[in-house]
């Protein structure tokens, strides 16, 4: 597998979050899906919600500060 710029685990923040309600708020990657083609993509879960997303990888930013 291809190395990716995200890990399990890892905090991020959505961004451009036009469309749906998922704001800048923080965020966990669960898993980097396997990438057949088009963008990388993850799985992520917000702490304020009770379900996963999936999210281009250029919609995530890494957090720096907690």
């Amino acid at each position: 597998m291809a190395q990716t710029k995200f890990s399990a685990g890892e905090r991020v923040a959505i961004t451009r979050a036009v469309g749906f309600s998922a704001s800048a708020a923080a965020c966990r990657i669960v898993a980097a899906l396997p990438r057949d083609s088009g963008p990388q993509q993850y799985r992520v879960r917000s702490d304020s919600e009770g379900f996963d997303r999936i999210i281009d990888e250029a919609r995530l930013e890494a957090r720096l500060h907690e």
